[in-house]
């Protein structure tokens, strides 16, 4: 039978669920990616740089690959290695810059961190829903929980660094060039982890468990009731029916005496 999507059929739970998690899988790696800008050299700095600057002047072109921790500066074939706090970085950028790329630096890497930590139990979702006998009620509200936390923190990541970092950055050199930005790899990586997520989501959230899954939510609520009524019910069930009379004397009727 054909997999259609709305909802997808059981028998198409195991192709789905697998693609998802290719998908989360791939996320993983998208993720990890940005992290890397954390680090001090300059060629993990430039491999995994959030913004790339370039700016032209006197026919030379120079080049800016803003990670994390800092900044590598390429000019007249001299690369420099800048962290935030150094002298240089004022001189190369710009002091306050600098300053808010630092701090938006650090909220960015948290918010990415919790975009990588979210990956992980996606993925196992993914996989553990492949099969009809792995598939719970509980695992899928547990996907769609982490997915939407997951995109959020990638979304907060993104916006930090872009709103903190790179819109306050200078847009004309020291020679009075104009400097063109350009999103680096990690944030190209970072939005397409996310939109992975948004797809993660809505697959968890139209992939029905089995019937006997849902079967047994409702029987487990009949059951809820029927321990926390029956007992009563029971109980005023095995009561023989009672009747007063004029007096206001409690006689019992005719059914009562016999079976006493």
């Amino acid at each position: 039978s054909l997999c259609v999507p709305f909802p997808p059929p059981q028998a198409c739970r195991a192709p789905i669920m697998m693609f998802a998690a290719f998908l989360s899988l791939c996320g993983i790696l998208l993720t990890i990616i940005p992290l890397i800008a954390v680090s001090e050299e300059r060629e993990p700095r430039k491999f995994a740089a959030w913004v790339i600057a370039e700016t032209t002047a006197n026919g030379t072109t120079g080049q800016l690959w803003f990670a994390l921790s800092g900044v590598v500066f390429n000019e007249f074939g001299d690369t420099q290695n800048i962290d935030w706090d150094d002298a240089q970085c004022a001189q190369y950028v710009d002091e306050g810059a600098c300053q808010d790329c630092k701090a938006a630096s650090g909220s960015a890497y948290i918010s990415a961190i919790v975009g990588f930590i979210t990956s992980i139990p996606q993925l196992v979702m993914d996989i553990q829903r492949s099969t009809p006998e792995g598939d719970l009620n509980c695992q899928k509200s547990f996907g769609i929980v982490t997915g939407i936390v997951g995109f959020f923190g990638t979304l907060n990541s993104i916006s930090q660094y872009l709103a903190n970092c790179k819109n306050n950055l200078p847009n004309v050199s020291a020679y009075g060039e104009n400097i063109h930005y350009e999103l680096g790899p990690a944030l190209i990586c970072l939005v397409i982890a996310m939109a992975l997520k948004v797809i993660d989501v809505l697959v968890h959230a139209l992939m029905p468990t089995p019937l006997r899954n849902q079967d047994d939510d409702k029987d487990g609520v009949k059951e809820e009731a029927k321990v926390a009524g029956m007992p009563q019910m029971e109980e005023m069930t095995q009561r023989p029916p009672v009747q007063r009379g004029i007096s206001g004397i409690i006689v019992r009727t005719r059914a009562s005496r016999r079976s006493g």
